[in-house]
C-alpha cells in the first residue's frame, strides 16, 4: 500500500470515542471561557459611571443586550475577536 493510498484508507475511518470526547470538551471548554470573557466583560462596563459610559455611546441599560448579542444594532457588539482577547495585536 502506497502511502497516498494509506493517508486515504485512514481519512475515511471514523472518528473514535476519544476523538469525539476530545472534540466535545475542546467545545466545552472554549464555550466556558467565552461565557466567563462576557462576564467579565458585563461587570466591567457595570462598573463605569453613567458618564464614561455616555462618553463611548452606551446606556446603562443596553451593557447586557451589547454584550449577550439582544440587541439589534449591529455596528456596536461584543466581538470576541478583539486583540485584547487573543492576546495579539
Amino acid at each position: 500500500m502506497t502511502c497516498t493510498q494509506l493517508a486515504a484508507a485512514t481519512s475515511r475511518q471514523s472518528p473514535t470515542l476519544a476523538t469525539r470526547g476530545a472534540g466535545v470538551a475542546k467545545r466545552w471548554w472554549h464555550a466556558y471561557w467565552e461565557w466567563r470573557a462576557r462576564k467579565a466583560t458585563v461587570f466591567i462596563l457595570r462598573s463605569l459611571d453613567c458618564r464614561t459610559l455616555r462618553d463611548i455611546g452606551i446606556h446603562p441599560s443596553e451593557i447586557e443586550s451589547l454584550v449577550y448579542d439582544r440587541g439589534n444594532d449591529r455596528r456596536r457588539r461584543y466581538d470576541a475577536t478583539w486583540p485584547w482577547r487573543s492576546g495579539g495585536t
